[in-house]
């Protein structure tokens, strides 16, 4: 298959090979015009399906720290909590319940409204260890839509017969086990803020450290301020932010004193989506898991 031949050349393309590496690149860009085709990536211990034309196997081999963030979040929580258990809102393909899992046997609830990614979710955690899989988006109120691109990146449209939308309160009633989770991973291009708010009772109930995307050109296209996300957290009782570039690595940590900083890093990384912050958003009770 084609593709995967491209996929694997530019992977195993050394990078100080980088004309050979552009030459592949470029032949990728061209196909993806014609079609986006489902590939092979060893991840880890998983071999994951995965679209041509998704970017992390790329971005890994570029900056090997890249999404390695939650890894390192995962272990830390571990430490504390060895019956952890995740939920993953926004779960595209299953790749972070694989960079989760690749740290240890932590159970996750992947959630995924995407009919894009779905079925390759469902293909690549039967891989995985105790996964359980919801397929709808998440907001702030039950409802049902359907999801529409534009330049780049998508809304969510009501309609009457659809996706539905479910509160993480609902969610967790048809999956009670996840009713004490300690890590709560949001990915959703600038509804996360929103998936924050509507999870109050639960966040106010199970004190579940937060690792959510930060990324305020996308958080504006969903008429979000973004910076109001901070003083939520502070307000039910959220006081360390732990700041990750878009690259994974660690820029600073934050207290509930610091909401300047967090304005400053806003107004740093508001450029059109071409960098972007995550947020690790710890309760008050478990600010010992950073020393």
């Amino acid at each position: 298959m084609l593709a995967q031949y491209i996929f694997n050349q530019i992977l195993r393309t050394p990078k100080q090979q980088k004309l050979k590496e552009k030459l592949f690149k470029f032949i990728r860009n061209k196909m993806l015009a014609q079609g986006d085709a489902i590939v092979n990536y060893p991840y880890k211990q998983f071999d994951l399906a995965i679209l041509f034309s998704h970017d992390f196997p790329f971005n890994f081999k570029e900056f090997p720290g890249y999404s390695q963030n939650l890894a390192a979040v995962t272990k830390k929580l571990l430490g504390k909590y060895p019956n952890l258990h995740a939920i993953d809102v926004g779960a595209n393909i299953g790749d972070s319940a694989a960079i989760m899992q690749s740290v240890g046997d932590v159970p996750v609830l992947c959630i995924e409204g995407n009919p894009k990614f779905l079925g390759l979710l469902e293909t690549n955690t039967k891989q995985m260890h105790a996964i359980s899989v919801e397929p709808c988006f998440v907001g702030e109120e039950e409802e049902m839509v359907k999801a529409v691109n534009n330049l780049g990146t998508a809304y969510l449209e009501k309609v009457t017969d659809g996706i539905p939308v479910k509160t993480i309160s609902s969610i967790i009633q048809k999956h009670p086990s996840f009713l004490n989770t300690k890590l709560f991973k949001i990915d959703t291009d600038g509804f996360d803020n929103k998936i924050i708010r509507g999870a109050k009772d639960f966040l106010v109930q199970s004190k579940s450290s937060v690792f959510f995307e930060y990324d305020p050109h996308f958080l504006s296209l969903q008429g979000e301020k973004g910076l109001d996300i901070f003083q939520f957290l502070v307000g039910i009782g959220y006081t360390k932010f732990v700041i990750y570039d878009n690259l994974g690595d660690h820029l600073i940590t934050l207290g509930v004193d610091d909401f300047s900083k967090f304005e400053e890093l806003h107004h740093y990384f508001n450029r059109g989506s071409a960098r972007y912050m995550d947020i690790w958003a710890l309760h008050g009770e478990d600010e010992s898991i950073l020393i």
